[in-house]
């Protein structure tokens, strides 16, 4: 049997965890997992070389297998029904073991684990075999939980307690901010993709969501999965393709075939205020919300956002508050928390402090009515085309909404942060263009 051992908050304990697991299961073939970010692959290339082996185990590092583990397992086997994927623990003995952090209060927060016993023919087969990718889920430390929920729509799941498995039970560096950063992303996680066929019958969207990418595709699918999780489904996806040299073809072509998703390459890179154009050119709904390639969507974004839209139909511009997250070398996404916007839109404000304002979605005929996003500013649209589009929009009617709706993710490759020093020449320009 294969037993995967994810690394957890404390990936040097792994090896304790593979002495226990030997010492009671002597034919039983440990996987340790090193990188976090590299778990679906690692799990998923063992699995399918290993598709004969009816049952396999995932464990965290620093987890312990106890002898009377082996006669529970034998039980549970025996037993178990053909609907069910495989078992989880809900009662269970916790190791405590000291950590560096012991002068702060032990959080209560223990974030859900997923699974022990899994059946491998659940797992690897279906319209999404196996463990969900790094680019599908960047959060690959909830790798197991998004499976157990993908699975529970077809399978069921045994409950048992055990005497002969000791989790450990141990606070995660605050840094982590496990209980803010599970609040933060179980949503989208429990969220179902809603993908529409070609058979289904298409009503006239009301938002266009437009993104617009350059080299960006290895972000894709998370940004896309955001999209297809939404609680209402009258929108359409414009994906405009800024001329990419990387990957970024062939990942769209392997996107879901959903109607509501239309697909554009431009002939060359013509930069981001271009690529927007584009899209609001081909836009069918009322609204135009922007999402950019590595970032993604809160479930309820559309459905909250067309409320308010709702009830103040001459709004010019809808925006709310953000979840940022910093990305690490590694891909690991650290959660830094919610970012306000602010109550009172200006030109004059957003020039001077030039504030990241996300999520914003537009009324479709006033970006319209004033001509779109301007290429003829400094750079052509390729920076800032947020801040000069708001500072036109912030006169007609700029509406609020005091909630996190939306998720940006901070790259230090990312297109704003390798040009900081070009927008004091940007905003002297823009200043000039208000006057």
């Amino acid at each position: 049997m294969l037993v995967f051992i994810l690394p957890g908050s404390y990936p040097h304990l792994s090896e304790n965890t593979v002495s226990s697991v030997l010492r009671v299961f002597l034919n039983a073939r440990p996987i340790v997992i090193q990188n976090e970010q590299e778990s679906a692959a690692i799990m998923n290339e063992a699995l399918s070389d290993n598709l004969d082996s009816p049952w396999f185990m995932t464990l965290y590092a620093g987890d312990t297998v106890q002898p009377k583990a082996k006669k529970e397992f034998e039980r549970w086997l025996q037993t178990y029904a053909d609907s069910s994927a495989g078992f989880i623990l809900t009662s269970v003995t916790k190791t405590d073991q000291p950590t560096v952090f012991q002068k702060r209060p032990v959080p209560t927060f223990t974030p859900p684990r997923g699974p022990l016993l899994w059946r491998t023919n659940s797992v690897m087969n279906g319209q999404t075999p196996g463990f969900t990718s790094n680019d599908q889920l960047p959060f690959q430390k909830y790798v197991l939980i998004d499976k157990q929920i993908q699975l529970s729509s077809h399978y069921e799941w045994t409950e048992v307690d055990s005497d002969g498995i000791l989790y450990h039970h141990c606070a995660a560096p605050p840094w982590m901010k496990e209980a803010e950063e599970w609040n933060a992303i179980s949503p989208l996680l429990q969220a179902p993709s809603r993908v529409q066929t070609i058979n289904e019958k298409q009503n006239t969207p009301i938002v266009t969501i437009a993104l617009c990418t350059f080299n960006d595709g290895e972000y894709l699918p998370w940004a896309i999965r955001s999209v297809l999780s939404q609680t209402i489904s009258d929108w359409e996806l414009i994906i405009v393709d800024d001329h990419s040299s990387d990957d970024t073809p062939n990942i769209l072509t392997g996107l879901p075939v959903d109607k509501r998703i239309n697909k554009v390459r431009l002939h060359q890179n013509l930069g981001k205020a271009h690529a927007l154009n584009q899209a609001l050119q081909m836009a069918r709904g009322a609204w135009f919300l922007e999402l950019d390639a590595d970032d993604w969507l809160s479930p309820d974004i559309l459905e909250v956002l067309l409320l308010e839209a709702k009830r103040e139909p001459n709004v010019g511009v809808l925006y709310a508050n953000h979840v940022e997250w910093i990305e690490r070398m590694n891909k690991q996404l650290l959660y830094q928390g919610v970012r306000t916007g602010p109550s009172h839109l200006s030109a004059e404000r957003l020039l001077a402090e030039a504030m990241a304002i996300a999520p914003r979605m537009f009324n479709v005929s006033v970006i319209k009515q004033l001509g779109g996003w301007n290429t003829s500013v400094p750079f052509e649209g390729r920076l800032y085309e947020d801040i000069e589009m708001l500072s036109k929009v912030s006169s007609f009617h700029p509406v609020y909404i005091s909630q996190p709706l939306y998720h940006r993710r901070i790259r230090s490759s990312s297109m704003t942060h390798r040009h900081l020093n070009h927008y004091e020449k940007w905003k002297n320009s823009m200043s000039d263009m208000l006057k």
